[in-house]
């Protein structure tokens, strides 16, 4: 019964995740909006068929919202882990490749958000794993340059809520006067601005061009 159970157990996680899958798609299709139903059409299954792998609806609107976060947090995972450049080559970096993540998936991202309308707040959690990479990147280099890390969280969380806000107003409203690369490029200088100011008030000043030491690299 042990190995029966194991693999019903293996099977409903596959079929999960297939649901999952075709969710995103619909998503794509539908919008942020989409219904249990255009998304049991796309996973080509019935509705009680459904709830043989997910609790309820709410169950798989969940899974779905935790399965974006994923992905943004996958996304943004390399340029956080493996620093490389100056400051503002870093900035640049990481805001170059969350814009771009938005830009490419605003329907998944404003479904993500639609979500934390719910008690998991699942866009809260997905904030929450991003400014904890930051706080570990930015943690790192204040530590190697000497500076007081207590500012390090507060800072972390802070541009990523600036960023975030920005890039989804632009997303959701764009404006016809700034493209993509001019958005990064004044994300980037008031990220660095920021930074700036925080490095300073710990006595630490820093040439936003020059190469910044390499930190050790590690997974995580």
């Amino acid at each position: 019964m042990d190995g029966r159970a194991a693999r019903w157990a293996g099977q409903r996680e596959t079929r999960r995740a297939e649901v999952v899958a075709a969710a995103l798609l619909a998503i794509a299709e539908h919008g942020p909006q989409v219904s249990t139903e255009q998304i049991t059409d796309r996973a080509a299954i019935a509705r009680p068929t459904l709830y043989r792998h997910f609790a309820d609806a709410d169950d798989l609107h969940d899974a779905v919202a935790r399965r974006i976060g994923e992905l943004l947090v996958g996304e943004l995972a390399p340029t956080m882990r493996h620093p490389s450049g100056s400051a503002r080559e870093i900035i640049g970096r990481i805001v170059r490749t969350y814009v771009a993540w938005l830009a490419g998936n605003d329907h998944l991202y404003r479904y993500l958000v639609s979500r934390s309308l719910a008690e998991q707040q699942p866009a809260a959690a997905v904030r929450l794993r991003v400014g904890e990479q930051l706080r570990e990147l930015l943690g790192s280099y204040v530590v190697l340059l000497g500076g007081d890390a207590r500012v390090v969280d507060p800072l972390a969380f802070g541009l990523i809520g600036m960023v975030e806000t920005a890039a989804l107003r632009w997303v959701t409203s764009p404006d016809p006067l700034l493209d993509r690369d001019g958005l990064v490029e004044h994300l980037t200088g008031w990220a660095w601005g920021s930074l700036d100011v925080a490095l300073r008030a710990i006595g630490v000043e820093l040439d936003p061009d020059f190469p910044l030491p390499e930190l050790p690299r590690h997974e995580g």
